[in-house]
């Protein structure tokens, strides 16, 4: 491991630490000021749930992204937030400009440049929508424009995720058709195929490659 990426793990620690003591800090000063506190007997079935639920998507995230990302564009990415409709695709796109393969040195470099803008600009852009929340409420909550607000996301992956599945044709279509029978055929939830698309991909990449039918 590189001076750069110690540096960059030391760095990401701290200021992940910092991060979630700052968020954490406010409720609980205001619960000790003020003397209320949370029932926490009557939370906790539903933070169990939210766990469980969200656990097979932080499993997918830390398997699927970390190559992709690097470790300081990862780090900021968990910090700031926003990351499978924001960062993912700015950094998947910077590279793609760039025409660097993911997982490369100059590759985490991109990335965490292209993570970076982006928490600017979202910063930006979300002060901006306070300021101008009152004057643009008419023209947002538009029955013409309710549409494409419900598909960003999709429309974000899709135009990304055309362009890396194309990369790899012939792994993109197992993957993809398996994906689609667990989900149409055999009625597994999004969260479990997620996980088990990304174990299911590298299997069938891997048997490709053993057989001659991948050169990487």
């Amino acid at each position: 491991m590189s001076s750069f990426e110690i540096k960059m793990h030391r760095d990401g620690r701290i200021y992940g630490w910092s991060m979630l003591l700052a968020i954490c800090a406010f409720p609980l000063f205001a619960s000790i000021k003020y003397n209320i506190w949370p029932n926490f007997g009557a939370i906790w079935p539903g933070v169990l749930t939210m766990w469980i639920l969200m656990a097979s998507y932080v499993l997918s995230e830390m398997i699927a992204f970390p190559p992709i990302l690097g470790p300081g564009s990862l780090y900021l990415t968990y910090i700031t937030g926003n990351l499978q409709n924001q960062k993912i695709p700015c950094a998947l796109s910077a590279m793609s400009i760039a025409g660097i393969e993911a997982g490369t040195e100059k590759a985490n470099a991109v990335s965490v440049i292209a993570v970076a803008v982006s928490s600017i600009t979202t910063t930006v852009i979300i002060a901006l929508g306070i300021l101008l929340m009152t004057p643009l409420t008419p023209v947002l909550n538009s029955p013409v424009l309710a549409p494409a607000f419900n598909n960003v996301v999709p429309a974000i992956f899709g135009a990304l995720a055309g362009l890396w599945l194309l990369k790899e044709i012939k792994v993109s279509l197992v993957s993809v058709v398996v994906c689609l029978i667990a989900i149409l055929v055999l009625k597994i939830d999004l969260q479990w195929v997620l996980l088990g698309g990304i174990a299911a991909t590298i299997i069938i990449a891997r048997l490709m490659y053993s057989k001659g039918m991948l050169k990487e």
